[in-house]
């Protein structure tokens, strides 16, 4: 097998802010990582440039922003685990399996600026393709957890059960539309119940309501419908909705107020229903030659959904809004409303004014909600620790390192570290062992197989570099403290304020100041404030000082995230 490239391309929606936008530093290397993993599976050779379509020739995996929710839930249900970790190359082979069977049957010959697999390999090859995809999730289900492997296969089983039900029944007769647009509606909440009770059920908590998965996707489903009509993505290569034969929210909404367009309908699919059998390639073709012939007919329908049925589904929005958030449990009720209106807000980005000002109406009515309900979280938490590798300094940090880690050790938590066997790395995971605690020892490649690397740890996570190292050791952290340390400290101490000052993680930051140690760099935050480079009052309320190890879990165990402001500054 070639080796994998030194980075695998990673890039996420553009247009998706909010909540996405704020998990990515996240989610990023542990996307990055799960992608390494499914590019080096042991395939044969004649599977591997089919394979590489997706691996290292697509920038953005297929439906990305189904893992980003899948960790944002696990975020928000008590924290991204290992297991969430492990389940993620499945997660990604089950999304690329959904992609290619999808575009099959829709004939979309592009998907997010890319060729689609059936455009570019040919139908024929997309059935052996999506068997081997599938083939390879049941391999991995030796290192996923069992819960999810049995999650997947119903998702898949469900979710493709539909796809032959929609390829047997589009260009609909009137009779049959309302069904349809439910069995639409079906597809969606089939992906999103995967998607966030999984991640939910890793973390030991129940599946989200089945009222709430129903409100949000419909939101999800309704939002890509509206922007495929009012960014053209026929344009971009993709397919139209209304060619295609499928019936969507908008398309009802219009029929309901115009129920004389439904004629217009049936005119345009009667000319599209012959290509139905078509080969992707000869569809494409044809559906040229008919879309010339009905472009007219086409058009009025197009004007009537922009006028009639885009405004009335967005100003729906709001209702399916708050009725998820009501319908959600307390716990988790700020993460579906933040995921909610990161959907919607998409709308915003396709640069249509009167869509923009129906999205204000349609959200006028939700309920602010800034707070954030910490649930009880299951033990062990896991506390990363910033600190020295150097063994020359004072023996007095060494004993207050010490002291931190059997305390962390004596509650059962867990401790995740830079990994280091020098200075005041060893003396805290040293302790922390000693007491019973887990050590999570996180190293860039360069140190594996050096002296410096605390062998003894629990478990071991390898990144390309330093950069991946800080963010490996964010995604498994609950909390942060900062312990004496040079540089390295610094540089690993700022960027995660940095991170919870632009809102991207809402984890305790404490500081460990015995002897006073920071006092130094505290009166630097006190000069940033008194010259108006950071804020006071909104700042201030990041970190946290302690003096002794039981300082540090007295604040951990009565944390609750401070409610941030609208902007970051």
């Amino acid at each position: 097998m070639p080796a994998a490239p030194a980075t695998i391309p990673l890039q996420f929606p553009k247009h998706f802010r909010g909540l996405f936008q704020r998990i990515e530093s996240t989610c990023r290397p542990l996307l990055a990582e799960a992608l390494r993993k499914v590019h080096e599976t042991p395939i044969p050779p004649e599977l591997r440039p089919f394979f590489n379509h997706i691996t290292i020739e697509s920038p953005q995996p297929s439906f990305v922003l189904i893992p980003l929710m899948f960790l944002a839930a696990a975020d928000a249900s008590g924290g991204i685990t290992q297991r969430h970790i492990d389940a993620l190359p499945t997660l990604l082979l089950s999304m690329e399996a959904t992609a290619i069977a999808d575009d099959t049957v829709d004939r979309t010959p592009m998907r997010s600026g890319r060729m689609t697999f059936a455009r570019r390999f040919g139908e024929a090859s997309a059935t052996p393709f999506t068997g081997a995809l599938i083939t390879l999730m049941a391999g991995q289900s030796r290192r996923c957890p069992a819960e999810f492997t049995e999650a997947s296969i119903r998702y898949i089983l469900h979710l493709f059960s539909m796809f032959l039900w929609e390829r047997h029944h589009t260009y609909p007769e009137p009779a049959m539309l309302e069904p349809w647009r439910e069995k639409r509606y079906e597809g969606a909440r089939v992906a999103v119940a995967y998607t966030i009770d999984s991640a939910f059920a890793l973390n030991g908590r129940g599946p989200l309501p089945a009222a709430a998965v129903a409100h949000f996707s419909t939101i999800f489903q309704d939002v890509d419908d509206i922007v495929s009509v009012i960014e053209h993505r026929e344009e971009q290569g993709e397919n139209d909705d209304l060619r295609m034969g499928i019936v969507t929210r908008p398309l009802l909404l219009t029929l309901a107020q115009r129920p004389e367009l439904a004629e217009s309908v049936e005119q345009l699919w009667k000319e599209y229903r012959p290509l139905h059998q078509a080969s992707l390639i000869d569809f494409q073709v044809l559906q040229r030659e008919v879309a010339q012939r009905t472009q007219p007919v086409y058009e009025h329908l197009r004007d009537a959904l922009l006028e009639l049925g885009i405004p009335e589904t967005v100003r729906r929005m709001g209702t399916d809004l708050r009725h998820c958030v009501q319908e959600t449990p307390e716990p988790v009720r700020p993460f579906m409303r933040e995921l909610g209106l990161s959907t919607v807000e998409r709308l915003r980005h396709s640069g249509n004014p009167e869509v923009n000002r129906l999205l204000d109406e349609s959200l006028r009515e939700v309920p602010e909600d800034r707070t954030v309900i910490a649930l009880p979280r299951k033990a062990p938490r896991t506390i990363c620790v910033y600190c020295s590798s150097s063994d020359v300094v004072e023996q007095d940090w060494f004993e207050v390192s010490s002291a931190l880690g059997a305390e962390i050790g004596r509650r059962g938590d867990r401790l995740v570290f830079g990994g280091g066997n020098t200075g005041l790395m060893r003396a805290v995971a040293n302790a922390t062992q000693a007491q019973g605690g887990e050590v999570i020892a996180v190293i860039p490649e360069v140190m594996r197989g050096t002296p410096y690397v605390f062998e003894q740890a629990n478990e071991f996570v390898v990144t390309h570099d330093l950069r991946a190292r800080k963010a490996a050791m964010e995604a498994r952290a609950d909390a942060f403290v900062v312990l004496p340390g040079g540089f390295g400290t610094l540089d690993e101490t700022l960027e995660i304020l940095a991170a919870k000052q632009m809102h991207l993680h809402r984890k305790p930051i404490i500081f460990m100041n015995a002897k006073g140690f920071w006092e130094p760099l505290l009166a630097l935050f006190e000069h940033l404030f008194q010259e108006r480079f950071a804020s006071a009052q909104h700042h201030r309320h990041l970190y946290h000082l302690a003096r002794e190890p039981e300082d540090v879990f007295s604040y951990l165990d009565s944390y609750e995230p401070p409610p941030f402001p609208a902007k970051w500054f």
